[in-house]
C-alpha cells in the first residue's frame, strides 16, 4: 500500500509541475543580490534590483532613457520592493539587451562582474581577523597571527631537525609551510 501511495504521491507531483509556467520562460541570466530575474516572458519582464531603492535617481534616469528608446515602451519601478518591470516591444528588442541595458544603466557591471565571496570565507574571514587581533593584543602588538603561526612551524622544523624524531610531519615540510605562511603577506 505504502509503495502505491508513493507513486501517486510522485505522479501528482510531476502533473502539477508541468502545469506551471516557469518564472523566467526567457532563461535570462539572473544575478543574485544584483540583478535578478523576477519574471520574464516576451514583451515583460521583472527585474529585482536594489539598487533601485539604494539609488533613486540613478533608477528614474534608467527609466527615462530606456523609455527614449521606442522599443521599451515602459518602465515602472517599485522602490519599496526594489523590482522594475519592463514592458518592451520582443520584435524590436530582445529580452537580453533590456536586462543588460538596465544593468549598464544603473552602475552595476562592476558589482556582477565582481569574484562573489562565500558566507562561509566571510566568516573565516572574521574568525581569522579576530584571532589575528587577540594574538596583537596578547603579544602587545609584537606579531600578529600569521607571524605567531610561522614561527610556531619552524620552531617544530628546528626541534625535529634536532631530535631526529619522526613524530609528526617532517621538518622541511614544516620549514616549507612555514616559508608559505610568512610569504602570503598581502594574500590575505
Amino acid at each position: 500500500m505504502s509503495h502505491a501511495w508513493m507513486v501517486f504521491a510522485a505522479a501528482a507531483a510531476l502533473v502539477s509541475a508541468s502545469g506551471s509556467k516557469p518564472r523566467n520562460a526567457l532563461k535570462l541570466p539572473s544575478f543574485r543580490g544584483v540583478a535578478e530575474v523576477r519574471s520574464g516572458i516576451p514583451g515583460r519582464l521583472r527585474l529585482y534590483m536594489p539598487a533601485i531603492a539604494e539609488r533613486p535617481e540613478a533608477a528614474e534616469r534608467m527609466k527615462a532613457q530606456l523609455e527614449s528608446t521606442g522599443a521599451i515602451s515602459q518602465v515602472r519601478l517599485n522602490p519599496r520592493t526594489g523590482t522594475a518591470l519592463f514592458l518592451y516591444a520582443p520584435d524590436r528588442v530582445e529580452a537580453a539587451v533590456v536586462e543588460g541595458a538596465a544593468i549598464r544603466l544603473m552602475g552595476l557591471d562592476a558589482e556582477i562582474n565582481r569574484q562573489p565571496v562565500s558566507r562561509m570565507e566571510t566568516s573565516l574571514r572574521t574568525l581569522w581577523d579576530a584571532v589575528n587581533h587577540g594574538v596583537m593584543e596578547a603579544t602587545d602588538g609584537l606579531m600578529d597571527a600569521r607571524m605567531l603561526a610561522g614561527s610556531a612551524l619552524t620552531a617544530a622544523a628546528l626541534r625535529g631537525l634536532i631530535s631526529g624524531g619522526a613524530t609528526g610531519p617532517g621538518a622541511l615540510t614544516l620549514l616549507w609551510w612555514a616559508a608559505n605562511v610568512f610569504r602570503r603577506r598581502g594574500n590575505d
